[in-house]
């Protein structure tokens, strides 16, 4: 905006010198004119010739005429070399702003490119630092179910270790149990024999019953047995598989 109000200024300063240059070559035409006549004028008064001095008026006039038709000439030429000479300097003042605009162009494209490099190498930060949040968030997460199983392990390995020895304690219980029924079932039996064969008073009414309890409840120690000897063959697979 500021290079085309300059140059309007500059287009103004030359038609007020042109202006300038016609008003001061019609004034010098208007002066030449007025000699012309006022010496004419003194002319006819002084000799009365005014024929001949017709003559002369007119050779002069045709003279100022021709002069005025070469000067209005010699002003259009001048006015077209202006033009000319205007349109020059005009042409070479938007050659000279459309180069440093290009060049400022040129910067600014410059700038942008790196400004465009700077923000790739920080996408690409940006990226490798996501990655590798999420790479530490995924071994967070493995530790944590790790963590988390471990406990699980812990916690029912102590389950089991638990109750693998309160089986073994009532195994342990139920073989020593099992060891005391054996004599005692033998000797029930043979007072069981005894009363029913009615050879000894001594023997009690209820020897039969009582060896009939006792083989009763051998028969469920050793179910017991077998099942708590299960029980513990399954912890043993159990704990063979936690890695215990």
């Amino acid at each position: 905006m500021t290079s085309q109000h300059n140059i309007e200024e500059q287009d103004d300063v030359v038609v007020i010198e042109e202006r300038d240059k016609r008003t001061h070559m019609y004034i010098a035409i208007a002066a030449v004119l007025g000699l012309a006549f006022g010496g004419l004028a003194g002319s006819v008064i002084s000799s009365n010739k005014w024929e001949s001095t017709y003559q002369i008026l007119e050779q002069k006039y045709q003279a100022l005429a021709e002069d005025k038709t070469q000067l209005v000439a010699q002003v259009k030429v001048r006015e077209e070399g202006l033009d000319q000479e205007v349109d020059a300097k005009v042409a070479k003042l938007l050659a000279e702003k459309e180069e440093a605009y290009k060049q400022e162009l040129k910067a600014l494209q410059e700038q942008l490119t790196e400004v465009e490099k700077v923000n790739l190498s920080l996408e690409a930060q940006v990226k490798q630092q996501k990655d590798k949040l999420d790479t530490t968030k995924t071994q967070n997460d493995k530790l944590n179910r790790q963590a988390d199983m471990q406990a699980t392990m812990f916690e029912r390995s102590r389950e089991v270790f638990r109750k693998e020895m309160q089986i073994a304690q009532e195994l342990a219980s139920l073989e020593k149990e099992r060891e005391a029924l054996l004599p005692k079932i033998d000797t029930l039996k043979k007072e069981c024999d005894v009363f029913l064969e009615g050879k000894s008073w001594d023997v009690k009414s209820d020897a039969c019953d009582k060896h009939d309890e006792a083989n009763s409840r051998l028969s469920q120690v050793d179910q017991l047995i077998e099942v708590y000897k299960m029980d513990l063959k399954q912890i043993k697979e159990i704990t063979e598989d936690l890695g215990l």
